[in-house]
């Protein structure tokens, strides 16, 4: 009797575990990797992650040796922002990709593609190939990002994926932390000179492909449609609308008023086909035209759902005071400290610090908890009140009155930065469920750095021009000279004259602090988020069917190797 209670336990727990993910794939059903396996696969999403807030930061202290080098002050922004935008501009399509073809197969491509990225911008002869090169890392790395992703939501329970992504989220940062010193110490050396902040990628991208290659077992995402039906059911006009969004929405902010006048026919003719691709958008995703609405490139499902929704909605908002932080306090003091690029990195190393910390410690209590309303609360208020306060800096405010402004917004951010996905994964039940919140999460966190970054370049360069030349008008310099200043270019014009150097200061010190205001937007948004949540327990542990005695689990958690087969 023991031995056919036994029997009937384990078939139906693999009953469960097939019907579970049966909405995913046609071939055997979707089985865990071997501990050695699953083991490989968490040191690529580490070391990824890893690089992924290298290249991020990598280009904040080394814009003015690009410019140096090429020129065109002009399209300066875009060395930082086309990093992001790639990245926002592909997620949807990628998405689709990445459910639809072996997982080896795409890890070996995308690992590929960003080592052409980053030999394109390394050796690059003019500034063009920077930004184009930057946009396909952004590509390359959404690719595997969204990948990695993919294989938590299936793969782990809520609780593990909590943990994951409170490591992922530490990496990540830690990245951020080394890459405008490592970039900033290559420019600063006649030898290496600003390339190798690109070339540096190269070595450890090989590691990442060789394993990959060797080691890694391939795995499939499939719905059960065979491959040819999956590929010609995508939503390509929905990924072509969404990709013309995320590329004229930065155009129009960071053209405007500093490549073209605000009434010039480029910005206008920008702003009003950006409306009406934007409306487009809408309508075909809302009413699924020209697809269907379980194709739709935009996970609509996990937008509306409202867990994942408003938890998506509080990773954009930590992204932005990420974004406007961790780029424009070095500024603030560079111009207003007179800080050589490796000490304006080292002032912004408390908020790294305590970003980190909180990332730690909260993706620890969240499953111990269960309550994820107050992480969102405390974030948003943190960072309302941090922003505020960062309004309120001057010339004069103190380096450790300004330290304790950046641990309150690095505590918020950090609350929720990595939490965010694991509340939309544990409030979800179907891996197709999760795996579509996982693209939501992926898309809000850099449409929130790409937006903020727009909009703050947008309002640095042009806000900052109108009080300059209204402030040296008596000098009559020339629009370059200003230009070249606000992008920490030195000018001799500025150099030579104490006066206008005191006057950029105190200008670089107003702009910086009021970017702030964006911050402060943002936290009342996340507030506003966790008021409209359930104030509800979530559980962590792992589901029934991931459960069971350690003989069945052996028997059953295998990773399955499709066969060679056509589909």
């Amino acid at each position: 009797m023991a031995t056919f209670n036994a029997a009937i336990t384990k078939e139906l727990n693999l009953e469960r575990i097939t019907a579970r993910t049966s909405e995913l794939t046609t071939e055997e059903p979707l089985l865990k990797p071997s501990p050695w396996q699953w083991r490989l696969i968490l040191f690529l999403i580490y070391l990824t992650s890893l690089l992924n807030g290298y290249d991020v930061s990598n280009v904040a202290n080394i814009q003015a040796s690009v410019y140096e080098a090429f020129g065109h002050i002009e399209l300066l922004p875009w060395v930082a922002l086309s990093y992001t935008m790639g990245a926002v501009a592909v997620t949807p399509m990628v998405r689709r990709v990445v459910e639809t073809f072996d997982t080896k197969v795409l890890y070996t491509i995308f690992y590929v593609l960003f080592i052409v990225a980053c030999t394109v911008s390394g050796s690059a002869t003019s500034i063009y190939a920077v930004i184009v090169g930057r946009a396909l890392m952004g590509l390359s790395y959404t690719g595997v990002y969204q990948m990695n992703l993919n294989l938590v939501s299936v793969f782990a329970d809520a609780q593990e994926a909590a943990r994951i992504a409170g490591m992922v989220g530490m990496f990540w940062a830690v990245g951020i932390i080394v890459g405008p010193f490592i970039s900033a110490g290559f420019a600063e050396n006649s030898v290496t000179t600003w390339r190798w902040a690109f070339y540096i990628n190269l070595p450890f991208l090989g590691v990442l492909l060789c394993l990959t290659t060797f080691c890694l077992s391939p795995y499939t995402v499939r719905s059960t449609t065979s491959r040819p039906d999956s590929l010609l059911s995508m939503d390509f006009v929905g990924g072509a609308l969404h990709c013309a969004i995320s590329i004229l929405l930065p155009c129009a902010l960071i053209m405007s008023g500093i490549s073209w006048s605000w009434n010039s026919s480029s910005t206008i003719i920008t702003w009003v086909f950006l409306a009406i691709i934007f409306i487009v958008y809408i309508v075909q995703q809302k009413y699924a035209l020209l697809t269907s609405s379980k194709n739709r490139v935009f996970p609509v499902d996990a937008l509306t759902h409202r867990i994942a929704g408003l938890a998506a909605l509080g990773a954009a908002c930590s992204g932005i005071t990420y974004a406007i932080s961790l780029y424009y306090l070095p500024l603030f003091y560079a111009f207003v400290r007179g800080a050589s690029p490796l000490e304006a990195a080292v002032h912004v190393i408390p908020f790294i610090c305590f970003f980190i910390l909180s990332i730690i410690l909260a993706s620890i209590a969240l499953p111990l908890v269960g309550y994820y309303a107050p992480f969102f609360a405390l974030a948003g208020i943190l960072m309302l009140v941090g922003g505020v306060l960062m309004t309120t800096i001057t010339s004069a405010t103190s380096d450790r009155t300004i330290f304790g402004y950046q641990v309150l917004l690095a505590i918020g951010v950090g609350l929720i930065f990595s939490n965010a996905y694991s509340v939309a994964n544990a409030s979800l039940k179907r891996p197709g469920e999760r795996i579509a919140a996982a693209a939501l999460f992926n898309m809000a966190s850099f449409s929130g750095i790409c937006l903020a970054l727009a909009v703050a370049g947008s309002l640095y360069h042009n806000v900052g021009m109108l009080l300059l030349q209204k402030e040296l008008a008596q000098y009559g310099l020339d629009r370059v000279y200003i230009s070249e200043a606000l992008a920490g270019v030195a000018s001799p014009a500025f150099q030579a004259n104490a006066r206008i150097l005191e006057s950029l200061q105190e200008t670089v010190s107003i702009v910086v602090s009021s970017l702030f205001y964006i911050v402060v937007f943002a936290g009342a948004v996340c507030l506003l988020a966790s008021l409209m949540m359930r104030w509800e327990k979530l559980d962590f542990k792992p589901k029934a069917e991931q459960e069971g005695d350690g003989e069945e689990r052996d028997n059953v958690i295998q990773l399955t190797i499709p066969s060679s087969s056509p589909p």
